[in-house]
């Protein structure tokens, strides 16, 4: 464990995803959610200088938006929403797919090349369109207002984003979970008289949760790219308020960022460029945490083979 720690690719992707978590905590417990703003730059005299949006390097690091606010620091505030919201979907997909799988992988094989032939044509189907057409409807604002509470937008949200992965993703584990059953080792303890939950916790667990590990990592990645094409496409998580304006976010995390200032993106493409630049960061971390893993899990194995021999 201490020469994963060490491990470059690792110390820099759990780094920026802690630092960013961290600073967006503080900043919702110190500021109370706050964001700077600076709406005119006068001179001297008084007389207006400057107006939103600043560029980089200007009055912000990072800029502002068409209303002044700090594009760095309003990336911050909404990281917790943005990586929580990743974190917590993937974690359901691969915990309830574990689930179903422990109860589905000792069917009998008609039954699991039914499964398959169900599960397979949808995961050719684009995950981003399904999410669309489930969530249009009930997360975007109407001239009457929100249908439902933000509560049930977001658990419905939640529900939709998880569903729309296990087929999948529980005919994945359930493949592995079968491949190992049947290994020498497992008809051997069944021959002594081990139970199914004594196998699987004693047997086929230890063999299967670094797999699993990684593909949390896979998981969070394909979450966080159908975030961002949800939100291109006003879809956003909490919900979308559509009005006489332009379209608002009611959470603020960054595919509600890129969705709502896609509009600015040939006069003022910072305000885009920014949360693309930090969703792009996110992705690059965890893929370097999941390199890093499978390195260090690889070494492992290939140290226990060696000592076998």
């Amino acid at each position: 464990m201490s020469k994963l720690l060490k491990t470059k690719k690792f110390i820099f992707g759990a780094s920026f995803l802690t630092v960013i978590l961290v600073l967006s905590i503080l900043n919702t417990v110190v500021n109370d959610g706050k964001i700077r703003q600076v709406q005119f730059v006068y001179n001297e005299d008084g007389s207006l200088d400057k107006a939103p949006p600043y560029p980089p390097f200007d009055v912000f690091l990072f800029g502002s938006d068409m209303y002044g606010y700090d594009m760095l620091h309003t990336v911050i505030e909404g990281a917790k929403y943005s990586i929580g919201i990743v974190l917590i979907v993937a974690f359901l997909r691969m915990l309830i797919s574990i689930v179903l799988s422990y109860f589905l992988f000792r069917v009998p094989e008609r039954i699991f090349k039914l499964l398959k032939a169900v599960s397979e044509p949808l995961s050719f189907f684009p995950q981003t369109l399904i999410a669309y057409f489930l969530l249009a409807t009930v997360v975007m604002y109407t001239i009457h207002g929100f249908h439902h509470p933000l509560w049930v937008r977001v658990v419905y949200e939640f529900i939709i984003l998880v569903l729309i992965a296990l087929p999948a993703l529980t005919v994945q584990l359930i493949e592995q979970k079968r491949l190992v059953w049947k290994e020498e080792f497992i008809e051997s303890a069944i021959t002594l008289g081990g139970s199914k939950r004594h196998i699987y916790f004693k047997h086929i667990l230890p063999q299967l949760y670094e797999e699993w590990i990684l593909m949390f990592g896979q998981q969070f990645l394909q979450v966080l790219t159908l975030l961002v094409h949800l939100g291109v496409m006003l879809v956003l998580f909490g919900g979308t308020i559509m009005g006489e304006g332009p379209p608002s976010s009611v959470t603020h995390e960054w595919s509600g960022l890129i969705g709502l200032n896609k509009r600015f993106m040939l006069a003022y493409e910072w305000i885009v460029y920014v949360p693309i630049l930090f969703f792009a960061l996110t992705a690059l971390s965890v893929a370097m945490i999941n390199k890093a893993l499978s390195d260090f899990f690889s070494h492992k194995d290939m140290v226990r083979k060696n000592k076998g021999v």
